[in-house]
């Protein structure tokens, strides 16, 4: 369970430099591996990455693309969860088992969320929440480049929001979100509380409001983040 901290002060917002990633023509060679089975949300997505001059691969199976992908290329792999044939998640196993080098990003559908946020807990770097939104998908892959490339990134102004946001939470409310960042559906985390789901939907809605969270995919890497930064 997360322990809670001392109130911080919060600083004032300053205008964040441009990092690498957003500058294209500094950018380190780096390519998005997409792979979805929907042709029509594939086409949209890679039409936006390759608006940001972001190059894109496509594939419609997880087979196919491990098929071939077999030169290693900087990279991330941004996998949607339910595909045809192998699953996103056995692709994940699968590659795990061979030591793959890229960061994976994990697309899920709502009611896939506590899978993504397992696969998370096994080594995923991130997930996205469908419908996926053009920024969320550029800052997901911003975030592999800088994972990839090892670039320094400075997490303390949004960690001390992070704390601040803690904070507001009530003991309950803190329960529910350490059973949602383990993975958990909110059915699971009524019978692990005794509660109704629809309570629990209820802390979940106010746990959102008070972490200022814009999609539950926010609220995991919030966490995650945190909990890696107490780690250390």
């Amino acid at each position: 369970m997360m322990q809670k901290r001392g109130r911080i002060t919060r600083r004032k917002k300053k205008a964040a430099p441009q990092t690498e990633f957003e500058l294209p023509k500094k950018r380190k060679d780096f390519s998005v591996f997409l792979v979805e089975d929907d042709q029509a949300i594939r086409a949209s997505m890679k039409e936006a990455l390759k608006e940001e001059k972001i190059e894109v691969h496509d594939y419609m199976t997880a087979m196919e693309f491990y098929r071939d992908y077999r030169e290693v290329r900087p990279g991330v792999l941004i996998l949607d969860i339910r595909l045809p044939g192998m699953s996103g998640i056995e692709l994940q196993e699968k590659l795990a088992e061979e030591d793959f080098p890229l960061p994976i990003v994990m697309i899920s559908g709502h009611a896939d969320v506590p899978m993504a946020v397992r696969a998370m807990k096994n080594g995923a770097f991130d997930f996205l929440c469908k419908p996926v939104k053009v920024g969320d998908m550029v800052r997901a892959v911003s975030r592999a480049y800088n994972f990839y490339y090892d670039i320094d990134v400075d997490m303390d102004e949004e960690l001390d929001e992070t704390e601040d946001s803690l904070n507001r939470l009530t003991a309950r409310e803190r329960e529910v979100l350490d059973h949602v960042v383990d993975g958990l559906s909110s059915r699971e985390i009524a019978e692990e509380l005794t509660v109704s789901t629809k309570t629990v939907e209820a802390h979940r809605a106010r746990i959102n409001d008070k972490m200022r969270a814009d999609n539950v995919a926010h609220l995991i890497r919030m966490c995650f983040n945190f909990n890696a930064a107490e780690e250390v």
